[in-house]
């Protein structure tokens, strides 16, 4: 595929995105980390790969950690053999098969990626917060992996295998369990996943075990009649403005602006904008669309406020949805900026297809009703595109 843009293409993409773009990285550090580890094959028993695995799982940090098989301590890449080689239903074997504490077994997942025409294995282990994890009861197969000892990393460092994690590590294990690492506002955003956390007065939500945690809204005053395209996405392109507060006690943390849709029956914060491709002289974007972030606490205040029981709301989240784009992360969303860069002609003609659906835009500025209708078709072809780059490179 000729993908080119800029002077990056699709090592650009792969770069933003891939699982081997990260290990390179990590490689060519030469040594190891807190969230990564080099061994130059494979373990010659189970019970010295699952400490590895412990260790990885019980870490203070909120990243993914990985064990690189098939390269050196100083990072040579040697290539993983096939002697002792697993695949993932062994180390998921393995796992289940082990007696933990309250049931809760490590999240790990296996590839294989080729680096300067070797394979090497990764073993991810994947970020949880239900740390720490350690064994309930000794399996005869061990010798000395202990039951109700902990073992963590530190640094480039593993806890000893005949020696438990110290008293300060256990402690942040737990207060990384109970969410007590990480600021008031990061707390919020993960406790906005569980609706059954919170309670409802009036306009304002409070956290039933955080009452310190506080959402509260107020209607916006200003008189503003202009609004953004996806308003015409509706059935009724009526709307209004609120103001939404995040609280620990009576410190305001963020505020959001929402926008209540639908003549009221859907509201939202309202999305960023987004720009791709280049008219000729390259001065100018040619798409100016709008868009979430999944992993931002954008995106998570959305999923909170949307009643999915509410037939009239789940219709109007559904137009919305249309004409606004949902990207996994701020590397999708590049990559894919990059990619309709290259494809502007098909993103085009997908628009011309887009613009046969009717909207009805209730404005008397001509001009801006055209721009209202040119955004409303980005939205639905740059949809369609992002569809296509994911099925391309999943």
């Amino acid at each position: 595929m000729d993908f080119l843009i800029n002077g990056f293409g699709e090592e650009a993409y792969m770069n933003y995105t891939s699982l081997e773009s990260k290990i390179k990285n990590l490689i060519d550090r030469k040594s190891e980390g807190e969230y990564w580890d080099f061994k130059q094959e494979w373990h010659k028993d189970n019970e010295r790969l699952l400490h590895d695995i412990l260790c990885f799982a019980n870490t203070v940090h909120d990243k993914d950690s990985y064990l690189i098989i098939g390269v050196s301590d100083t990072g040579e890449i040697v290539g993983v053999g096939e002697e002792n080689r697993r695949k993932q239903v062994d180390i998921l074997d393995l796992l289940s098969n082990t007696v933990f504490a309250g049931d809760n077994i490590p999240e790990v997942r296996l590839d294989t990626i080729e680096i300067e025409g070797k394979e090497i294995d990764i073993l991810t282990i994947f970020n949880s917060y239900t740390v720490p994890y350690y064994l309930k009861a000794k399996c005869k197969r061990y010798n000395n992996i202990r039951e109700g000892y902990i073992y963590t990393r530190v640094g480039d460092r593993n806890t000893p295998i005949n020696q438990n994690a110290s008293i300060q590590q256990i402690e942040m294990l737990w207060k990384k369990r109970f969410g007590l690492t990480q600021p008031p506002l990061v707390q919020i955003a993960n406790r906005l996943e569980n609706k059954l956390e919170w309670a409802q007065n009036e306009d304002a939500y409070y956290n039933i075990y955080k009452p310190e945690f506080k959402l509260e809204a107020e209607y916006d005053e200003d008189d503003r009649n202009i609004g953004e395209f996806y308003v015409y996405s509706q059935t009724n392109s009526r709307f209004m403005y609120k103001n939404l507060k995040i609280m620990c006690s009576e410190t305001v943390l963020k505020e959001f602006q929402l926008v209540v849709l639908d003549s009221g029956r859907y509201e939202t914060p309202i999305p960023r904008w987004g720009f791709a491709g280049y008219d000729e002289w390259r001065h100018n974007h040619k798409f100016t669309y709008k868009y979430f972030l999944k992993d931002s606490i954008d995106y998570k205040l959305q999923q909170f406020l949307f009643d999915t029981e509410n037939e009239e709301e789940v219709y109007a989240k559904r137009r919305f949805d249309e004409v606004v784009l949902y990207y996994e992360n701020e590397e999708e969303k590049i990559a894919f900026e990059f990619y309709v860069e290259n494809k502007q002609s098909l993103i085009e003609s997908y628009i011309v297809e887009a613009d046969k659906k009717f909207y009805e835009i209730n404005t008397n500025n001509e001009l801006e009703a055209k721009e209202c209708k040119r955004r409303l078709s980005t939205g639905l072809a740059l949809n369609r595109a992002l569809q296509e780059f994911r099925a391309l490179y999943k």
